[in-house]
């Protein structure tokens, strides 16, 4: 299996991906929460927000955010 291949809407996990991205948007959105497309690429506040998101993909994934601290997201 080639490690640099790229994951495409050809992928089978590509549409489970794009259903769970989208909920934790939609859910955010919902809680009053900023996602990080609602600011200005490349900022600060857009690099917080991104760790934010990947925190609660990881969560609603049943995985343990906690583990993402530690790699200083």
């Amino acid at each position: 299996m080639d490690r640099h291949r790229r994951i495409g809407s050809e992928h089978p996990l590509f549409q489970e991906m794009a259903a769970l991205t989208s909920t934790v948007r939609i859910m955010r959105r919902a809680r009053g929460r900023k996602n990080p497309e609602d600011v200005a690429f490349g900022s600060p506040e857009c690099d917080a927000l991104s760790a934010e998101f990947m925190r609660d993909v990881c969560k609603a994934m049943g995985g343990d955010s906690d583990e993402l601290n530690r790699l200083d997201l």
